[in-house]
Formats: structure tokens, C-alpha cells, sequence
């Protein structure tokens, strides 16, 4: 990532379970015990066992921080995403907006509730309807959601080009004739059109150039703290994660292994697949030390995952009893949680 390096958030948001800093409010949202399950379809979809996208997930996010999710492509991190916002509802367990289980809500408040919950997708091309132009992709949640006039669309469509670095000439023109990072700052005008306490950021900046990146990472920084946003972002890019997010979850085959601070995270990993992250990213300095602990082998089939822990097939310190039962998430400093049978740092007493 090149440019600026986007400021940081302020916060410290826990994980599921774990005591909030004191004083600290309850979480905006929270995911207890979700786990989600997709059955194969085809004609031996009987036979087959469903594909474990997320397995018993505890995640919560307090109001106005950022939390980060990363791991390797097929480990669930989007699912939950999806999860959040509403596009996916989970075998089992609960997603809480302000406490209130989102599958319970009925009527107006389910409504209401979802433009709560609002997105921005990894691609900004095949996101944006290309039959639209730029004034009415913005405004179409507007007129979703209604209760307002044309007038009053106008002007908040107007007012949110403007905050996000679009021009007024831009209103009229279609997605293909922007550029990907004018695409994405559509996506992000349009997820705050409703005034959304959260936005589920899947992948932001991963389809654009390198020096797109920090401009649009600086501008959700911005407007996070203009209007004290939520942002929930999944990213297999650990630099980006590292200075955007307040709380970081390390996920792997559905199971979250690993939850701390960045700066906790990077100085001192518990778990080995977490280390393993952070040695695979690129070293900005010509001739510092290659990595240390490589991750091995491939990922595991979500339909079959491993017994025990999920990691210790291609973990260089698995151990019998790491096939024999799953390790408990245990913790390791005030908000840092990882699970492992043989971890890297020592837990903090029981």
C-alpha cells in the first residue's frame, strides 16, 4: 500500500464473552454462538454433508470502532459479513443489533434495522447496477426506504457526493465511466445514504490499484469519524487491517482462532496460524529476514474439517492431543483471546 497511511480509529472492541473497558457502552452488534451451514445441491445433496462456513462464531463490535477479520480465502470471514447485513441467516446462534436478536424482529422494525446494517461490496464494478446512473444508484435506498420527498433525496444525494470526493458532474455519468476507486466511494455514498449505524465493509479496497487504496481507506476513516460509524471489515490483507482496525479476529475454517489489539497481535501472537499470517506479509525493508513460520499444505474442506483443532494439519506444532479435542479460546492480556493447545505466548493464569 502506498501513500498516506490512514489514521487509526479510536476503541477496543472485545470479543463475544470477554468484559468491556470500563465505562465503555454495550456492543452495537453481536454474534452468539453463529454457526452457518450450506447443504450441496445437486443430485447427491442428500448424501453429501454441508459445507461449515462458520462454526460457533462469538464476535461482538462496540459503536464507532472498527473490527477487523482476516484469514485465508474459504475461511467464512464474508459469510459472516453477509451474515451481519441480513443477505444470510445462520443455521444456528444469533446476530444482535443493540442487543435485540435480528431474527426475531418483525415489521417495521426488521426494516428499520436494515438500513441500520448497510454494506460495501469488494467489487465496485459488479456492485453498482450499470443500467443506473451515478445520482440514482446513490439514491435508490432513499427511495427503498421512503418518508421522503424528491427534493429532499436530491439534496441528500448531493450532500453525500460532495463528502465523499465525487463531483456534481459525476451525478449523470454510469459506472463504467468512473474510474474503480470513483466506483468504490459510490459504494461507500451509497451504503451511508440511510445514515446506518454499521457498515459491513467486505474486501473495500482489494479490487483497486495500490494507490487508490489509502485514498479511500482515509476517506472511511474520515467519515467514520464524522458521523461515529461502526465499520465490521473483512480483508485477507493484514497491512490494511493493521492500521484501520481497532480489534482484529483471526478466522480460520469457519472457527475464530485468535482475537487481540493490532498492536498486541503483531508484537506478540498466540497462535500459530496467526504467526504464520504475519510472516507471509511482505517486508517493506530490502534484505529483512524472510519469513519465519510458513503455513504448509492446503486448506481443509469445509465439508470435512479436521477433528479436534482445525489448524493442526498444517500446524509445525500439533501434537496427538491436538486431533483429540478442540482448544478452548483462552486468554492471553486483557482483550486477547486465542486458542490453541500449544500456543506461542504463555496464557495468562486461569
Amino acid at each position: 500500500m502506498t501513500g498516506d497511511t490512514p489514521a487509526a480509529p479510536h476503541g477496543d472492541p472485545a470479543p463475544h464473552g470477554d468484559p468491556a473497558p470500563h465505562g465503555d457502552p454495550a456492543p452495537l452488534v453481536e454474534l452468539a454462538g453463529v454457526t452457518k451451514h450450506y447443504r450441496p445441491g445437486g443430485m447427491f445433496a442428500r448424501s453429501a454433508a454441508p459445507v461449515q462456513a462458520v462454526s460457533g462464531v462469538d464476535l461482538a463490535v462496540r459503536a464507532g470502532t472498527t473490527l477487523g477479520i482476516v484469514g485465508e480465502s474459504g475461511c467464512g470471514k464474508s459469510t459472516l459479513g453477509r451474515l451481519l447485513v441480513g443477505l444470510e441467516n445462520p443455521t444456528e446462534g444469533e446476530v444482535r443489533l443493540r442487543g435485540q436478536p435480528l431474527a426475531a424482529m418483525r415489521g417495521a422494525e426488521r426494516r428499520a434495522a436494515r438500513y441500520e446494517i448497510q454494506m460495501m461490496f469488494q467489487d465496485p464494478y459488479a456492485s453498482l447496477n450499470p443500467r443506473m446512473h451515478v445520482g440514482r444508484i446513490i439514491e435508490e435506498p432513499l427511495r427503498a426506504r421512503g418518508g421522503s420527498t424528491r427534493a429532499q433525496r436530491q439534496a441528500r444525494v448531493s450532500t453525500l457526493v460532495e463528502e465523499v470526493g465525487l463531483s456534481a458532474s459525476q451525478l449523470h455519468r454510469y459506472p463504467r465511466e468512473l474510474s474503480g476507486g470513483q466506483r468504490q466511494r459510490v459504494g461507500l455514498a451509497r451504503a451511508l445514504a440511510t445514515s446506518p449505524a454499521l457498515i459491513v465493509a467486505d474486501e473495500p479496497v482489494s479490487a483497486l490499484d495500490v494507490s487508490v487504496r489509502s485514498q479511500i481507506l482515509n476517506l472511511m476513516a474520515g467519515v467514520q469519524a464524522e458521523h461515529q460509524l461502526t465499520y465490521f471489515m473483512v480483508s485477507h490483507d493484514l497491512t490494511v487491517i493493521h492500521y484501520f482496525a481497532d480489534h482484529i479476529a483471526v478466522m480460520y475454517l469457519g472457527k475464530i482462532v485468535e482475537s487481540a489489539g493490532p498492536e498486541e497481535l503483531f508484537r506478540r501472537p498466540a497462535h500459530h496460524y496467526t504467526r504464520a499470517l504475519i510472516d507471509a506479509v511482505p517486508q517493506p525493508v530490502a534484505g529483512q529476514a524472510a519469513a519465519r513460520e510458513a503455513i504448509r499444505g492446503e486448506l481443509p474442506s469445509a465439508a470435512a474439517p479436521p477433528s479436534g483443532c482445525r489448524f493442526r494439519t498444517r500446524c509445525p506444532a500439533a501434537q496427538p492431543v491436538c486431533a483429540e479435542s478442540e482448544p478452548p479460546l483462552r486468554a492471553f492480556g486483557p482483550a486477547h483471546r486465542a486458542a490453541c493447545h500449544f500456543p506461542l505466548a504463555e496464557p495468562e493464569p486461569a
